[in-house]
C-alpha cells in the first residue's frame, strides 16, 4: 500500500488555477461558468461563511449554488453535511440532532444555531450512512480521507482537463460528490444535470453538451440494457461507471463489450461511504474474464479477508472483506457530541463475504450484515424493521438489490398492504412496485428463537422471483400490445404500471412520486388510450379527470 502525502493543492483550493476553462456548465440553457469565475464566487461565499468554526448543513441539489457553498465551506475551519431536504421529515429531524449553525439553500441561508460547536481539526464532511432513512449516523471524514480518494479516483479513471462529467447523480450522495470532487481535481467540467436517464431529454442534453462520462448506478444499467442503449450514438462519450450496488455479471459482460466495441470503457467500481467511498475498481480488461468481480484496491489501498475475530485469512476461502487506506473515515457519529473525536479504526470491515481471485481481484459473494442496496442507496433492513414495527406491529423485513419484503402478522388486508408501501416508499424514496407485502399467522423461527430470514426470502420468491426490470418490461411489452392484456380506463393504466391495486382516483403522477420509468410506461398508454393525444397537463391532472376527459371522447 502506498504512502498518502497532502497534495500540492486540493480539488477545493485554487480553482483559479484552470483559467476560462469550463468548470461548470447548465445545459437546459446553455450556460458556462469558468473557473476563474467559480474561484471569485467561492471567495465571495467564504467571506459571507467566515472563518470560525461552525457546523454547517447544504441542501445539496445539482445546481451551481450548490457546489460554490460546498467548495467554500470546505476552505474554512467548518465541518460540513450535504443533505436533501432541510424541510422535510427527514432532514428536519438531522437538523434537531445536529443543530448546525448554519444552513445553506439554494440563494439563502439561514442561522440556526448560535452556539459554537466542539469540531475535531481534522473534520471536514459529514456523510449519512442511510440517507434514506433518515438515521442521524454520520460518517466522519477528514480532508485525508476525502482528497485521497479524489486523487485516486483521478489517477485510476486516467481523469485529464478534458473530460466533462454529465452530473444527474445528487451530491448529497457519495457516489455523486466523489464525481465533483475528482473532476474539479483535474480541471475537468461538470455538466449538472436535474434529469433521469429514463427522461429523452437526458440524452438529449447528454449529447449537446459533448459530455465525456457518465455514471449510474445497477438500476440504471438494467433499464440501458432494456432499451438497447449503444454507447457509440454518443461521439464524445469516453467511458461509464458503475457502483452503489452489484450489477448481475451477464450485463457487466455487455456493457464492457458494448463500450469497447465503440472504442470506450466501463469501469465497475464498489465503495462505501466509510470509505469517502471508493475501494475498488474493475479494469474493462479485467471485467472480460471475471465480469463478477469489484476489482482491485484503488491506488494507494489495500484489500483483504480477514475472519470474525479480525485475523488476516490466507487460505484460499471465503472470508469477511476489509479494507486498509488513507481514506478509511474518522468513525461515526450520531449526534454534535460526537463531531470533536477520532475513532479512525486500523482497517475498514466492509461487511461483505468475499473470496480471492486471481490478479489481486475480489468477488462479493455475501454480506454479513443486514442491509442492500436499492436503486443506489444503502438500506439498514434492521433499522426499516424497527421503523416499521412501532406503526405496524410484528412483523419482520427482508429483501434484495430488487425488492424489499414486509412479512407482516396480521389478517390479509389490501388497505393495509397499500399503507405499509407508501410508508417505506415515502421514507426510502422508491417505488411502491418494490416492496412486497405478505400476511401470516405467525413468522418463521429458527431453533435459537430467532426470526428465519432464509425461510421468509424462500417464501417470497415463490411468489414474486421475476427480477424487477423483467417485470416492469413485460408490463412495457403488455402495453405496446405484445400480450393479451390492454387497459381501457386511465385507472386501470396507473395501476398496471405502478403495480397497485386499489388506487385513489383523487390522486395524479405527481402526487403519486411516481419515478420516471413510469412515467415512459404512462405516457406510451394514455397515448394508445387517448389515440394520441393526451392531455399535456396529464401529469398534475386527477385519474378521476383524465378518465372523465377519455369517456367524453368516446
Amino acid at each position: 500500500m502506498a504512502r498518502w502525502t497532502m497534495p500540492v493543492r486540493a480539488f477545493f483550493e485554487d480553482l483559479g488555477l484552470f483559467g476560462d476553462h469550463p468548470a461548470i456548465i447548465r445545459p437546459e440553457d446553455g450556460f458556462v461558468l469558468s473557473y476563474e469565475a467559480l474561484e471569485q464566487r467561492v471567495r465571495g461565499k467564504v467571506d459571507e461563511i467566515g472563518l470560525d468554526p461552525k457546523l454547517v448543513f447544504i441542501e445539496g441539489t445539482n445546481t451551481i449554488e450548490t457546489i460554490v457553498n460546498y467548495l467554500a465551506t470546505l476552505r474554512t475551519p467548518a465541518a460540513v453535511h450535504l443533505l436533501e431536504d432541510a424541510g422535510n421529515e427527514k432532514g428536519q429531524r438531522l437538523i434537531e440532532a445536529y443543530r448546525p449553525n448554519l444552513i445553506l439553500r439554494e440563494h439563502a441561508a439561514e442561522v440556526f444555531d448560535a452556539e459554537p460547536p466542539q469540531l475535531h481539526p481534522d473534520l471536514k464532511l459529514l456523510l449519512s450512512t442511510s440517507g434514506s432513512t433518515g438515521s442521524p449516523k454520520f460518517v466522519k471524514l477528514s480532508q485525508k480521507n476525502i482528497q485521497s480518494n479524489t486523487e485516486a479516483i483521478t489517477e485510476y479513471l486516467g481523469l485529464t482537463k478534458e473530460e466533462r462529467a454529465f452530473c444527474h447523480l445528487k451530491p448529497f450522495y457519495s457516489f455523486g460528490l466523489s464525481i465533483i470532487n475528482s473532476h474539479l481535481q483535474c480541471g475537468g467540467s461538470l455538466v449538472l444535470s436535474q434529469k433521469s436517464m429514463m427522461e429523452p431529454e437526458f440524452w438529449v442534453d447528454f449529447k449537446a453538451s459533448r459530455a465525456t462520462s457518465f455514471s449510474g448506478v445497477p438500476y440504471n444499467y438494467e433499464m440501458l440494457y432494456e432499451l438497447g442503449f449503444d454507447p457509440a450514438a454518443y461521439e464524445d462519450l469516453r467511458y461509464a461507471t458503475q457502483a452503489g450496488g452489484k450489477l448481475r455479471g451477464e450485463l457487466v459482460s455487455h456493457f464492457v463489450e458494448a463500450f469497447a466495441a465503440a472504442g470506450k470503457d466501463f469501469f465497475v467500481m464498489y465503495g462505501q461511504t466509510e470509505a469517502a467511498p471508493r475501494m475498488s475498481y474493475l479494469k474493462p480488461d479485467d471485467a472480460r474474464t471475471f465480469p463478477d468481480s469489484i476489482g482491485q484496491a484503488i491506488p494507494g489501498g489495500e484489500l483483504f479477508l480477514i475472519d470474525d475475530e479480525g485475523e488476516t485469512v490466507t487460505a484460499a476461502h471465503d472470508a469477511e472483506l476489509a479494507y486498509r487506506g488513507p481514506n478509511v473515515m474518522m468513525g461515526y457519529a450520531t449526534d454534535r457530541s460526537e463531531l470533536a473525536s477520532d475513532e479512525t479504526p486500523d482497517y475498514l470491515r466492509t461487511g461483505d463475504i468475499a473470496r480471492r481471485l486471481p490478479g489481486d481481484l475480489f468477488q462479493i459473494v455475501g454480506r454479513r450484515k443486514r442491509f442492500v442496496k436499492l436503486f443506489g442507496s444503502r438500506i439498514n433492513l434492521d433499522s426499516v424493521e424497527q421503523m416499521l414495527k412501532e406503526k405496524f406491529g410484528t412483523l419482520a423485513v427482508t429483501g434484495n438489490d430488487e425488492r424489499l419484503a414486509v412479512a407482516l402478522v396480521s389478517e390479509e388486508s389490501d388497505a393495509l398492504r397499500r399503507d405499509v408501501q407508501s410508508a417505506l416508499s415515502e421514507t426510502l424514496e422508491v417505488p411502491q412496485k418494490v416492496i412486497a407485502v405478505r400476511f401470516y399467522e405467525s413468522l418463521p423461527f429458527l431453533p435459537n428463537g430467532k426470526v428465519s430470514y432464509l425461510a421468509l426470502e424462500q417464501d417470497f420468491n415463490t411468489v414474486n422471483h421475476a427480477p424487477l426490470v423483467r417485470r416492469v418490461w413485460d408490463g412495457f411489452l403488455e402495453i405496446l400490445g405484445l400480450s393479451a392484456h390492454q387497459c381501457h380506463t386511465v385507472k386501470q393504466a396507473f395501476e398496471a404500471i405502478l403495480m397497485q391495486d386499489g388506487i385513489d382516483e383523487t390522486e395524479s403522477f405527481e402526487s403519486l412520486g411516481a419515478d420516471s420509468l413510469a412515467f415512459v410506461g404512462l405516457q406510451i398508454e394514455l397515448d394508445h388510450l387517448f389515440a394520441g393525444n393526451p392531455p399535456e397537463t396529464w401529469t398534475s391532472l386527477s385519474i378521476a379527470t383524465l378518465d372523465e376527459q377519455l369517456a367524453s371522447q368516446k
